[in-house]
């Protein structure tokens, strides 16, 4: 859907392109209006009602979807592509013999989004309500995004290991040989689980582990990205001191190719039970990478720094998702705010 911009007067204009003249020059019909929201949904309205039918007006939605997977296989990585041909076979019921032309003139997206939401989270309905529009936008349909209502976010945080937790933790990390590095990679280094899994003798210099690369599920089987999840996340960490020691002894052992022949799918059963054995809440290795950021914003380390080691992109993905406190420190430095509150409210009751 075309972008609206603010004019110089304050108003906002949008333009759709309506095709070229006789020279080859394109051409645009503009919409200028008061507001944003305005001046994009008179511009969506008037490319829906003067679109030019073509082939695909009588194509089914789930043949779309297919063909339009097809076309980004070679684009996008093996695990979105994955998730999108798990949205075709069980996300769109309702839509998937409809054919375009209907779809696009109906309230057909709508209605498979109120059914999705009873049984979908706010990000899923919102990964499957951008496929719906990325799939007709591939055949000429521009829907107007504002016309659809999704479910609203949800508050979603992931438990983190306490101070203590964590220290308990990687002291008993020992006891299962197969994921202690893992355990220690991912609290210290704040490896994802994938980059973890793509690591190989030659990316352990001494004591920094070269990060390059990730291995993900795809939909034959794991399959080795040669870029990470985000540009920052090739990078080199420099690991504590016992885990290089640990991380050489493993390199000796191995030899060569991968460090960890563990599936990643097995390494979470191993690790909830380490720890079960052990007294401990039942995390996640995500649970551990978070847990990374949560010390080193403990200790007082700028987010610059935070970020490059943790292999984040931007400042807002830490704030929003990862910047945590831990749960007993937080406390701790509550209760010496409402001692200070009290002090102030009525100081004569403080003993």
């Amino acid at each position: 859907m075309a972008k609206a911009k603010k004019t110089k007067s304050g108003m906002w204009t949008c333009l759709v392109f309506v095709g070229k003249d006789d020279v080859g020059k394109r051409k645009y019909r503009r919409f200028t209006e008061s507001s944003k929201r305005e001046a994009e949904y008179q511009a969506a309205e008037y490319a829906r009602n003067h679109r030019k039918p073509n082939c695909a007006d009588n194509m089914k939605f789930s043949e779309a979807a297919e063909d339009y997977v097809k076309a980004k296989e070679n684009l996008l990585s093996p695990s979105t592509i994955r998730g999108y041909r798990g949205m075709i076979r069980t996300a769109f019921p309702l839509l998937k013999d409809i054919i375009l032309r209907e779809i696009d003139s109906g309230d057909y997206i709508q209605r498979q989004i109120n059914a999705n939401a009873k049984c979908y989270s706010a990000k899923s309905i919102k990964n499957q309500f951008g496929m719906i529009t990325a799939v007709m936008g591939y055949y000429g349909y521009m829907i107007n995004k504002r016309s659809v209502t999704l479910k609203p976010k949800e508050k979603h945080s992931i438990p983190v290991p306490t101070q203590q937790e964590a220290e308990k933790l990687m002291a008993v990390a020992h006891q299962d040989p197969a994921i202690e590095c893992q355990i220690l990679l991912a609290i210290t280094c704040s490896l994802r689980q994938s980059e973890i899994a793509d690591l190989n003798v030659e990316d352990i210099e001494g004591n920094i582990v070269h990060v390059r690369g990730a291995t993900v599920r795809g939909e034959h089987g794991l399959i080795h990205k040669e870029t990470n999840k985000s540009l920052a996340g090739t990078r080199d960490v420099p690991m504590p001191k016992n885990l290089s020691q640990l991380m050489q002894e493993r390199c000796e052992q191995r030899k060569t190719g991968k460090l960890f022949p563990l599936h990643p799918a097995n390494v979470l059963k191993h690790l909830n039970k380490l720890e079960d054995a052990n007294g401990l809440p039942h995390y996640t290795m995500h649970s551990l990478r978070h847990c990374f950021a949560a010390t080193m914003h403990a200790h007082g380390v700028p987010d610059k720094y935070i970020m490059e080691m943790g292999g984040w992109s931007s400042a807002d993905v830490l704030k929003n998702v990862y910047e945590y406190t831990f749960a007993d420190k937080a406390k701790s430095e509550k209760a010496k705010v409402d001692s200070y509150f009290d002090s102030v409210i009525n100081p004569d009751s403080i003993k």
